[in-house]
């Protein structure tokens, strides 16, 4: 529970102390210290009228502005509880650039041969218009969708306006703007990404885009403010003065839906809505509200009332009269008995979850079938719970928005570039265990002791028994030569296997002879990579290739399969463990694997549950029920492992594999793959 109050306190602070933030103190000093500069010189009142005017105690401590303060205090709490349920940018981004790799209509690294300073600043000044335009967009939908706009009405309905007024916003418009926030975000990461390649960057100053820097620098606070600060007619159609929104805020009738643009007017000039400032005074708020417009059960729960009319009206024009005739008396009730349920499943559950010890929160990129035995014995033999967060995407960035108040005391994911991003973006407790140092071999292991493997996977390769029966393959380097011309199928190169299968070829052939590799593979292709790794036997058994790039484990599953047609696609194929001559290097091995949480509440139990991973009786589920191999020596092998005999493995460092990661996707990039 501290961690929790912590955590919320620190989000305060960070509001204040981040120049990534709308209230930075940075930019409310220069706020303040322009009005004042205003006031003095341009409409020539003495500074003790201008600091008085400024910081008018009728506007900073009135009911208006009070309200402002609580729906701050009180969004923030439930954004910070909901953060973790809501997707993220790098979600988005890594789902759209998976899209993007998987299209023919569009080339990869289109632009990659820009300059880094170009590329730099082509991305800041696209992402700056973009992200402004699609604010621009939400907030004018806002005003014209009469749903959308129950929910508005609390920002318009502030009678004074200070810097604070800002976070005057009903919950459900903040997340639709978070989710745009995190849509544009995600969209611009992966499409830059994808054509310019990795010199994608912001010019930034404090780490903040330098456009967006410079708008809050100059006074955007001031938007929400009683100084009327105007710009030249001709600037106002580029630029939203601060003068220009408190003419938005306006009651005035001729003033409504004018002037929905952020920073840039140019907007409302192309869509008929911009409105130039005028000297006269406003009057802000919303016509026809009630005397307890500023409570906070009004500002919570009317907007629901108002926007449950509207639904009622598109029901009755749906043929729903009857129904909402029945409910729409009671819907006040209804909602608020919805919202009294919803606070005390937050304090019944998340609270507690958030706070409880001796059983172990799990995170896990590993389906909970694939697990639950290795669960089930670990408490049986210590007692000890699992819950566990299954997802195959996005657990990282959930993990980080939670912060220390996560409730994740283990990781477990597969694949040593997905254990690089956890380890990267600092998720990882460091621990020193003598059991994991002393059954996992150096290599298969972080030198900083953050994270480990369990179980070892190996890229290898299967060809028809029907078509191919004079094999003349021996290492992975065989696939690169012409006389495979039309033949092999494989996954997308951008896939985390076939990254660190070509990472493991740069480390030990270099990048030169990797990228030629790389290239001699890509013409050998029968068809343009798709699917997953049992898709690539499929292709072998129908016909539509003969040599197949996939991961040993994904035979074993087709092997044992139920379905018998899985079983058949594993028949018509012999595979080969490449890489196994006297002075080659062996062949590839990636891994599952995983850590103890940085923010563990629970690092003893955490901790017992990393070593039991490398007991026998895990290692031997490893091996029976996910076809992998373990790590440590002397486990019993199944058949489907043991009739390939004992084989030779890379021993490059894994961590060497995930650090020429983005060298390798470079490669993948400009080959097509």
């Amino acid at each position: 529970m501290f961690d929790l109050f912590f955590g919320l306190a620190n989000s305060f602070y960070l509001e204040l102390f981040n120049p990534q933030k709308r209230i930075f103190f940075g930019y409310l000093a220069s706020a303040f210290l322009i009005s004042l500069l205003w006031l003095v010189i341009c409409e020539k009142t003495t500074v003790r009228s201008a600091v008085k005017k400024v910081f008018d105690k009728e506007i900073w401590v009135g009911e208006s502005s009070l309200a402002d303060f609580k729906i701050l205090i009180i969004n923030r709490i439930i954004f910070f509880l909901a953060a973790p349920a809501l997707i993220s940018q790098l979600a988005i981004a890594t789902l759209l650039y998976e899209w993007l790799h998987a299209q023919e209509f569009i080339s990869a690294l289109v632009f990659h041969s820009l300059s880094p300073s170009l590329t730099t600043l082509i991305f800041t000044v696209t992402y700056f218009v973009i992200d402004d335009f699609s604010r621009f967009y939400l907030h004018r939908l806002m005003h014209h969708n009469p749903i959308l706009w129950a929910f508005h009405q609390v920002h318009h309905s502030a009678e004074t306006m200070t810097p604070f007024t800002i976070f005057r916003t009903h919950p459900v418009e903040g997340v639709l703007f978070l989710l745009r926030t995190v849509v544009v975000q995600g969209f611009m990461l992966s499409s830059f990404l994808f054509l310019f390649g990795n010199t994608v960057d912001l010019i930034t100053i404090f780490g903040v885009n330098i456009a967006v820097f410079i708008f809050h620098a100059l006074g955007s606070n001031l938007r929400h403010s009683h100084i009327k600060i105007r710009y030249a007619k001709y600037i106002e159609c580029i630029f939203i003065s601060p003068a220009q929104h408190q003419v938005h805020h306006s009651v005035d009738a001729k003033h409504y839906n004018k002037n929905f643009g952020v920073a840039l007017a140019v907007w409302d000039l192309v869509f008929g809505s911009l409105q130039h400032s005028e000297l006269a005074e406003h009057k802000f708020g919303v016509l026809g509200s009630a005397g307890n417009r500023h409570t906070l059960s009004y500002l919570y729960f009317k907007p629901f009332q108002k926007a449950a009319k509207h639904i009622n009206k598109l029901m009755i024009l749906s043929g729903w009269y009857h129904f909402m005739t029945r409910i729409r008396y009671k819907m006040p009730g209804l909602l608020a008995v919805a919202f009294m349920f919803l606070t005390a499943f937050l304090c019944v559950f998340a609270f507690p979850v958030m706070a409880k010890a001796a059983e172990l929160n799990i995170y896990s990129h590993r389906q909970p079938f694939l697990i639950n035995p290795f669960l089930e014995a670990f408490t049986k033999q210590t007692g000890i719970k699992t819950n566990v967060v299954f997802a195959s995407k996005g657990l990282a960035q959930r993990l980080q928005a939670e912060g220390a108040a996560s409730p994740a005391d283990v990781i477990l994911t597969v694949d040593i570039g997905r254990l690089k991003i956890y380890a990267d973006k600092d998720l990882f407790r460091e621990f020193d265990s003598g059991v994991l140092k002393g059954a996992i071999p150096n290599h298969l292991r972080s030198q900083s002791n953050t994270w480990f493997a369990f179980s070892k996977r190996s890229r290898v390769i299967a060809v028809s028994k029907t078509r191919l029966k004079d094999i003349d393959i021996s290492r992975f380097e065989d696939l690169a030569l012409e006389k495979w011309g039309g033949k092999i199928c494989s996954r997308p190169g951008s896939h985390v296997y076939n990254r660190a299968l070509l990472s493991s070829i740069i480390a030990a052939n270099g990048e030169t002879e990797a990228l030629k590799w790389a290239k001699g593979l890509v013409n050998n292709f029968a068809r343009t990579p798709r699917g997953n790794d049992r898709a690539q036997v499929k292709a072998v058994y129908s016909g539509e290739c003969d040599i197949a790039l996939i991961n040993h484990y994904y035979y074993g599953k087709l092997e044992n399969s139920s379905d018998p047609e899985q079983v058949s696609w594993a028949k018509s194929v012999e595979i080969i463990i490449p890489n196994q001559g006297p002075n080659d290097r062996g062949a590839h091995i990636n891994i599952s694997g995983g850590g103890i949480a940085k923010h563990s509440k629970n690092v003893k139990e955490a901790e017992m549950f990393m070593e039991f991973l490398v007991s026998e009786k895990a290692q031997t589920l490893f091996a029976e029920i996910n076809y992998e191999y373990p790590v440590i020596n002397g486990i019993s092998l199944p058949t489907t492992l043991t009739k390939w005999g004992t084989f030779k493995e890379d021993r490059v460092p894994i961590e060497k594999i995930a650090d020429l990661s983005m060298v390798s996707q470079k490669i993948i990039d400009v080959v097509g793959w």
